[in-house]
């Protein structure tokens, strides 16, 4: 009896056990995934592609709700939803976009979601390290300090730190006074390099401040990433400290010079060759003038003026342009050429700049005058000649730093002594520096009443015509001597008078005989 009830009792739990259906069996796996760009980029979209499979040994469709990739903590970074239904032994490929701002290695998951015919959630998940380097150009600001209250150049380095090209690079400087934006921009700039930028910002107040650079750039997937870049740097007091100094030119600097600058502005200079001595000697009249910038911002327009010492501009110089930008530290030479400067005794060399919003003004003073010469008559001599008349010889010596030239001598008339044929005056000419040049004059005097003849010179030197006399004593023993026959004369005479007598004697008694 008993064995029967056992019987009906396994009879009964099988017949209900075979009308009860089965659990839905859906196995969902990842076989494969990729990363594509090879070398993502931080701030470039990161394409995670996972293949999502339900093994064949499934015995129930899968409905896939989403594929979605997380970091370590967790933190969705990325998802793909509505990607329809796999029946056993299907795959599917499913993409999925995501993005991070910071350059690392990321530990990330990728997990595959879907419902079965049942309803019920099947999951699989996949780990995926991948690493991100840095995708906006590296920026590094060459300038360390800055000058307040003018226009200061700083130098960005923009690199390209990824292995594949960047174009359409746009960096943005701002200006720490006013915050006024200076752009560059880089067309293209290939895998693993470098261009310099300039720009020109202003600094405000002394003190602490900060400069920022902004980029943007376009990776090869045409992404955009933007980065700012920031540095602390310090802005100076305005220091404004400009020198001038002139010196002589020399002959062994330059065989031929040009009278200023092509840069001229001004003055009749023309730009005239000048040969210089042979001998490496110096002339005064070229004169090297150097402008230094001994102070910390840049000036600009510096243009040179030569100066009389009561303050008038030479106006034979003109106005020599120097240079357009003079930096901290640096110097620029003009030649000025002074031989048409004239009556002058000392020059003021000026130069004039902009520094800033402001005119500025240095100078230096140059010890020169004009190459002058001077007559000077030395070894005059006055003869006194039969009948009153006087030949004055001499010479005619040039005591001065420049030339005489169309020198000419004569005789100044007066009322005891006028010029005479043949040499009324007598035309030197030129006379360099240090020499002399012989002359000689003949005039007709009244010889028992003149005392001295006055001899007058006219040249010109430096441009100017210059007359000067000398009056020369006419010896008084000879003027006495002058006022009568000489004893020699009377001599003969008395001689030639008693030879007549004697002879007139002689003849009166042949004729009597």
């Amino acid at each position: 009896m008993e064995r029967s009830r056992v019987l009906c009792l396994v009879l009964t739990l099988s017949l209900v056990a075979l009308s009860v259906p089965a659990a839905a069996d859906a196995r969902l796996t990842l076989t494969d995934t990729t990363v594509s760009p090879g070398t993502p980029t931080a701030g470039a979209p990161i394409t995670v592609e996972t293949t999502v499979r339900l093994s064949g040994g499934s015995d129930t469709p899968l409905t896939l709700d989403n594929v979605t990739v997380v970091d370590s903590d967790g933190e969705r970074l990325g998802r793909a939803t509505d990607l329809g239904r796999l029946s056993p032994g299907e795959t599917l490929t499913v993409p999925v976009t995501i993005t991070v701002d910071e350059p690392a290695v990321y530990d990330l998951r990728v997990i595959a979601r879907g419902t079965d015919s049942d309803g019920e959630e099947v999951r699989s998940t996949r780990p995926l390290t991948v690493g991100v380097e840095r995708g906006e150009p590296l920026v590094e600001i060459r300038n360390a300090s800055l000058v307040a209250g003018t226009d200061n150049t700083v130098e960005a380095v923009v690199s390209n730190p990824t292995t594949a090209p960047l174009r359409d690079i746009v960096v943005r400087a701002t200006d720490p006074a006013g915050g006024e934006q200076t752009r560059r921009t880089i067309a293209t700039l290939a895998a693993g390099a470098s261009e310099t930028l300039t720009f020109e910002v202003r600094a405000g107040d002394p003190g602490d401040r900060e400069l920022t650079l902004r980029t943007t750039a376009t990776d090869p997937t045409g992404a955009v990433s933007t980065a700012t870049h920031s540095r602390p740097v310090t802005v100076d007091a305005l220091t404004e400290d400009v020198g001038v100094r002139a010196r002589p030119t020399t002959a062994d600097e330059t065989d031929q010079v040009t009278s200023g600058l092509s840069g001229l502005l001004g003055g009749n200079g023309g730009g005239a060759l000048r040969q210089q001595s042979d001998e490496g000697e110096q002339d005064r009249a070229l004169v090297d003038v150097t402008v230094t910038n001994f102070g910390n911002a840049p000036v600009e327009r510096v243009v040179l003026t030569a100066r009389s010492t009561d303050g008038a501009v030479l106006s034979p110089v003109g106005r020599v342009a120097v240079t357009d930008r003079l930096a901290p530290g640096e110097s620029a030479t003009a030649q000025v050429d002074l031989t048409d400067v004239r009556g002058v005794d000392g020059i003021r060399f000026v130069a004039s700049y902009r520094l800033a919003d402001r005119s500025g003004e240095a100078a230096v003073a140059y010890g020169y005058s004009a190459r002058a010469g001077n007559a000077t008559i030395t070894g005059a001599d006055v003869t006194v000649e039969a009948d009153g008349r006087l030949r004055v010889d001499g010479n005619l010596a040039n005591t001065g730093t420049g030339e005489l030239r169309s020198a000419v001598v004569r005789v100044v008339p007066d009322d005891r002594v006028r010029p005479a044929y043949p040499q009324r005056n007598y035309f030197v000419g030129t006379v360099a520096d240090s020499e002399f040049a012989p002359f000689e004059l003949t005039a007709q005097a009244d010889v028992a009443n003149a005392s001295s003849v006055t001899v007058e010179v006219t040249y010109t030197t430096d441009g100017e015509q210059v007359r000067q006399t000398a009056t020369l004593p006419v010896p008084e023993q000879r003027a006495a001597e002058a006022t009568g026959p000489s004893t020699t004369v009377l001599a003969v005479g008395s001689a030639v008078v008693a030879v007549l007598a004697v002879g007139v004697i002689v003849l009166v008694r042949r004729r009597r005989r």
